[in-house]
């Protein structure tokens, strides 16, 4: 139980520090509640797309605790596009359209067969997953301490059509907020997931010096940033990230669609570089390790417990090169 619950944790988290990203736009509150440093290299950016590769690697799939697949993947390119655009920008109320796409492809081919694998045979190992929604964020205080309240409704899919509906809304209370240091502590909630209702934010941000700052979200990620001038940055850390697309596996018995879900925690090393005012590139090359993988139901009741089938591989090395527009400074 105390593992199921953890994992959840981990994929609420995930999308728990886009949040604060998203929520941290460079408007008023912004001007209050960062740094020059942090304001320079914002989180929250309008346009992002990465490209993301890794070696081939074997790869086990496991139903009812029984191996069904030896595989080995290979040929593994992800393709990343998001955009965050503000619809209406007030002193105290914001409202934003959100919008994702990402598109998975790999072979994966079972070592006992040579053919390819049956969980992956259906879109020959391509897969395009697409999301959107509108975001709202309305800012106050509470005892003298700023808060920030945020609603987000949104819906999701894939290349034959329309998934799911899912909504999330947080409250962030910031407890301490000078030019070197912030720290935020709230609560994050999500529909359809109903193991946990809530769950906690803490986010903590401290500049030792002009070029020296630490920038945690627990339990989702911790970075130490060097910034070498106003237009290079290099980070030290780990993050966790979430993953999902939708399936229709050649397997006994799951002909439906079902939902492909992936938590990892990649150890990494970032550089950024602002190439012009509002244009960053960003590199990223580390190693990931799997925490959960596999198939679930599309209702996601099942998601906060074992897999209907799951998947395993090792640690792996990767990297991801991205170019982000802000269409803030």
């Amino acid at each position: 139980m105390k593992k199921i619950t953890f994992l959840l944790i981990i994929v609420w988290m995930s999308q728990a520090s886009t949040l604060i990203a998203q929520v941290s736009k460079p408007d008023t509150l912004v001007q209050e509640i960062r740094s020059y440093v942090a304001r320079n290299f914002s989180q929250a950016r309008t346009f992002n797309l990465y490209w993301e590769t890794g070696p081939s690697h074997d790869y086990t799939l496991k139903r009812n605790g029984q191996e069904i697949e030896n595989g080995k993947m290979r040929d593994m390119h992800t393709i990343k596009f998001s955009v965050n655009v503000p619809i209406l920008l007030l002193k105290n109320f914001s409202l934003y359209t959100n919008g994702q796409a990402n598109f998975y492809k790999f072979e994966a081919r079972n070592n006992a067969t040579g053919e390819i694998s049956s969980l992956y045979s259906e879109n020959e190992g391509a897969y395009n997953y697409y999301k959107g929604g509108l975001s709202a964020t309305y800012r106050t205080k509470i005892a003298g301490k700023p808060l920030i309240l945020n609603a987000n409704i949104s819906g999701d899919g894939w290349n034959e059509g329309f998934e799911k509906i899912e909504g999330s809304f947080s409250a962030i209370v910031m407890l301490k907020n000078t030019s070197t240091s912030r720290f935020s502590i709230g609560l994050y909630g999500m529909t359809l997931y109903n193991q946990v209702p809530a769950l906690p934010i803490i986010s903590y941000w401290h500049q030792f010096n002009p070029q020296l700052s630490v920038d945690i979200t627990l339990p989702s990620q911790v970075h130490l940033r060097y910034q070498f001038n106003s237009n290079h940055r290099l980070s030290l850390g780990a993050q966790m990230e979430s993953e999902r697309f939708y399936i229709k596996p050649a397997i006994e018995d799951l002909s439906q669609t079902y939902l492909h879900s992936t938590a990892t925690i990649k150890p990494e090393i970032v550089y950024e570089f602002i190439i012009n005012k509002h244009f960053y590139l960003i590199a990223r090359g580390g190693g990931s390790a799997l925490l959960q993988s596999g198939l679930y139901k599309t209702n996601r009741k099942g998601i906060d417990g074992d897999p209907l089938v799951e998947f395993n591989r090792s640690i792996q090395p990767f990297f991801n090169l991205g170019f982000s527009y802000n269409l803030f400074k």
